[in-house]
């Protein structure tokens, strides 16, 4: 079985989003023989304590994170940034956890705007001890690999690497979608974004990881994490245009996230790398 640890990890911590207990991941990645996890939940560090205690009770290492929303200013309350770009941080060390504490603090008392949000000017201030990763298609990045806007998406990029150096990392995802519904454009953009990533990595000598944007733990709970998307958008679940994740956000086996990336066995090694980080 290939080495691989999970990077991006929603808990029941993301609320009305995540449906993976912590305990059940815990024991998941036992299963699987991962060293580690970490939690990355929406905008919030809600669960860091109780994550770290059962990872260290099990032996694991828990890498603490977020998945933060950036804007261009979070103390502007402009409507059409109030959802911002997502982005993946994770704390390496003591120094790392405090300046990802002082991130999410701020994008709650100084950026919230329907979302909690940062700005790039924070992230320079607080960079120190963070790793970072482009996260999913809705990160700043693949935002411009699906407009077709190649020249700004390396331009990030570079902006990103210049913030945290050799603790940016581009981050593939591919999740074809079981459910036939309107979920259905987001395999083909993965694909899409994920060519123009390798090839910016490649150009720009910045390392790859895979990540499976964990939401809930085995594959059959996709049902009922489906439901629980109906109710935080307040959509019944007959509406073909509701919101609808592929299906695929489960917590894989390393063998499983082999079979998505075999081209890019560097992907999975470089999660360990993190992990050591």
């Amino acid at each position: 079985m290939p080495q691989f640890v999970h990077l991006h990890v929603h808990t029941q911590y993301s609320i009305l989003d995540g449906a993976a207990s912590i305990q059940s991941l815990v024991k998941r990645a036992q299963e699987f023989g991962m060293p580690a996890i970490a939690i990355t939940d929406h905008g919030n560090m809600f669960g860091a304590k109780e994550f770290h205690d059962k990872l260290t009770k099990a032996g694991l290492k828990p890498i603490i994170g977020c998945e933060v929303y950036v804007v261009k200013d979070h103390t502007e309350k402009d409507k059409d940034e109030k959802a911002g770009d997502h982005l993946i941080l994770l704390a390496k060390n003591k120094k790392g956890y405090h300046n990802l504490v002082r991130l999410v603090s701020y994008s709650w008392t100084q950026g919230f705007y329907y979302k909690p949000r940062i700005d790039k000017k924070l992230l320079k201030e607080f960079s120190e001890g963070l790793v970072c990763s482009s996260a999913c298609l809705g990160g700043e990045i693949p935002q411009f690999i699906m407009r077709g806007d190649i020249t700004s998406a390396e331009r990030s990029v570079l902006e990103f690497r210049e913030i945290f150096g050799d603790d940016y990392y581009l981050e593939l995802q591919l999740h074809k979608s079981l459910s036939g519904g309107s979920d259905n454009d987001v395999y083909p953009n993965q694909v899409k974004v994920n060519k123009v990533l390798a090839e910016l990595a490649a150009k720009n000598n910045i390392k790859l990881i895979a990540t499976n944007d964990v939401h809930f733990t085995a594959e059959d709970d996709a049902v009922a994490h489906d439901h629980l998307i109906c109710l935080n958008t307040g959509r019944d679940l007959d509406d073909v245009t509701r919101m609808r994740y592929t299906g695929q956000e489960y917590f894989k086996s390393p063998d499983e996230m082999a079979a998505l990336f075999p081209e890019y066995p560097e992907a999975l090694a470089n999660t360990l790398e993190i992990a050591d980080k």
